[in-house]
């Protein structure tokens, strides 16, 4: 099975890009892996991905500053994202309303919140629905 769409996984967790990246190969999907925000941007701008799954909380730049960066790049802000993160369960934050308050406060034209929210430990049967829903 091919597909012909690209996404690219940003997580500082090895393992967690190993898995998700395995996942994806056996439904057919193209992966890039970047290991932090810094180099996320690098390859989402070299690459333009059809997809970005993005942990939230990772070294050199966090997920919520590469969301921004995305969000406010004329040529990247399309670009479908969901985040894969942990931090719900770690420290108690409701993601939704976060991003609801966040995109209120900025006086921006992009709405600063992803197309989607994934709990980890992820749910293989949840991830793909996602991405079939948002790409």
């Amino acid at each position: 099975m091919v597909n012909s769409k690209k996404i690219l996984i940003v997580d500082d967790d090895s393992d967690v890009v190993l898995f998700i990246a395995t996942v994806l190969k056996d439904n057919g999907y193209q992966t890039i892996e970047a290991k932090d925000g810094l180099e996320g941007l690098d390859m989402a701008i070299a690459h333009h991905p059809d997809l970005i799954l993005l942990d939230l909380m990772m070294p050199q730049k966090s997920g919520i500053s590469l969301l921004n960066d995305l969000k406010e790049n004329r040529n990247l802000s399309s670009i479908p994202i969901i985040m894969v993160t942990g931090v719900s369960g770690e420290t108690g934050i409701d993601l939704e309303t976060f991003f609801e308050t966040r995109a209120k406060s900025q006086e921006t034209n992009f709405s600063i919140k992803p197309d989607g929210y994934l709990e980890k430990p992820i749910d293989i049967n949840k991830l793909l629905n996602l991405i079939k829903e948002s790409i």
